[in-house]
C-alpha cells in the first residue's frame, strides 16, 4: 500500500474530553488512558483535547491552570506506540461579547490559530451569527463549531452558507454518521461541503465512547475514499504548527 493509500484512511479526532479531572469528559487517569488506546486501535494517530471552557463558570488563568495539570497527568500514561499524539485546545462556549475578547489567543489549539466554539442551543440571534462572522473575517483566527448537528433544527437554511462563505469550519461528531435517522443528512451535508472534519466527543467508555472508527467505515462505503482524504487534508491544515503535550515542554 502506497504512502498516499494509507494516509488517505486516517483521519484525525478534532473534538474529545479525553483529559481527566477536568470537565464532564474522563474522570479518572485510567479512563483516559482507554480513551486513548481505543482510539489508536480506530486507526486515529491524532486527537484534539477539547474540554469545556465556561468563562462564566471559570476564570481563564484557572481553566489553563487545570488543563495544563490534566495534560502533565496524561502524559504519564501516555505510551507513542499504544496512543495517539494529543494536542491542546478548548470547546469555548459562545459568550455574548466573545468577537471583542482578548484572551481568545490563550485558547487556540496550542501552536495553532484554529479555534473551537460551541455555540447556544437555540436559534441563533443575528449579534450572535455577526459575532463569529467578525472573527472569522476580522481577526487572525479560524473559526471551528463544534458539533454542528446540535444546531441544525434551530437554524435558517442560510445561516451555514453564511459561516461556510466567512471561512467558518464545521465539526460534526462520529454520531450524526452513525446513527440512522441522522446519517443520510450527515453524508448529505459531508457530500456538499458543509461538514470539514470528524470529532469523536468521547467523554468516557460507557455512555459516550470513542466510536469514530465506525463513523469513517460509514462514510467510505458511503462516499468513497476521497472523502475521507479530504477530511484529512482540513484536519492538517487546522493542526498546522500544533504542539503535541510531548512536545510543549512540561
Amino acid at each position: 500500500m502506497s504512502e498516499t493509500e494509507t494516509r488517505s484512511r486516517r483521519v484525525i479526532d478534532f473534538h474529545s474530553h479525553v483529559l481527566p479531572n477536568i470537565d464532564d469528559g474522563s474522570s479518572s487517569l485510567e479512563m483516559s488512558r482507554e480513551i486513548m488506546e481505543e482510539t489508536r486501535r480506530q486507526k486515529v494517530k491524532k486527537m484534539v483535547a477539547t474540554p469545556h471552557f465556561y468563562p462564566d463558570r471559570m476564570s481563564l488563568d484557572i481553566f489553563l491552570s487545570k488543563r495544563e495539570k490534566a495534560a502533565k497527568a496524561l502524559l504519564s500514561v501516555h505510551d507513542i506506540d499504544t496512543c495517539p499524539s494529543i494536542f491542546l485546545g478548548a470547546e469555548i462556549a459562545y459568550y455574548e461579547g466573545i468577537g471583542d475578547s482578548p484572551f481568545l489567543g490563550d485558547l487556540t489549539i496550542v501552536g495553532t490559530n484554529s479555534l473551537m466554539i460551541e455555540m447556544p442551543f437555540h436559534k441563533w440571534s443575528g449579534k450572535e451569527i455577526s459575532e463569529i462572522l467578525s472573527i472569522s473575517l476580522c481577526s487572525p483566527f479560524t473559526v471551528i463549531l463544534a458539533h454542528i448537528e446540535r444546531y441544525l433544527n434551530w437554524q435558517d437554511p442560510d445561516t451555514i452558507n453564511r459561516l461556510l462563505d466567512a471561512g467558518v469550519f464545521i465539526q460534526s461528531n462520529a454520531e450524526f454518521f452513525i446513527e440512522k435517522e441522522t446519517r443520510n443528512k450527515a453524508l448529505s451535508m459531508l457530500k456538499d461541503a458543509q461538514i470539514h472534519i470528524l470529532g469523536s466527543d468521547t467523554h468516557n467508555t460507557d455512555t459516550r465512547p470513542q466510536r469514530i472508527g465506525e463513523a469513517k467505515a460509514i462514510i467510505k462505503d458511503s462516499l468513497g475514499e476521497g472523502v475521507i482524504e479530504n477530511m484529512l487534508y482540513h484536519s492538517k491544515t487546522l493542526l498546522d504548527g500544533a504542539l503535541s503535550i510531548d512536545q510543549m515542554g512540561f
